[in-house]
């Protein structure tokens, strides 16, 4: 049983990983009473520019006001970087 356990939290905690290496994002949308609206985008990558000179993103898996999202030309950030910083 224990086995299990262990083996569930590793493919958990590498699924999160792997998302988050090839430019997965949280993304967080706060509706502000203006009609405008916050939106938190948690990457691992903490450097990058906002567009159009960085990744856009896209939202593929949304819930209430917290949705999963990849850039927008499933284009890894890292590619970019090795680029010399052409997203």
């Amino acid at each position: 049983m224990i086995k299990w356990i262990v083996r569930i939290a590793i493919i958990v905690i590498w699924s999160i990983c792997i998302y988050g290496f090839l430019g997965g994002s949280f993304v967080y949308r706060e509706n502000l009473p203006n009609g405008r609206y916050n939106l938190y985008i948690l990457t691992m990558y903490k450097t990058l520019p906002p567009p159009p000179k960085g990744p856009s993103y896209c939202n593929f898996l949304t819930a209430g006001a917290y949705a999963l999202a990849l850039p927008c030309d499933l284009k890894p950030p890292f590619l970019g970087w090795l680029q010399g910083g052409k997203y």
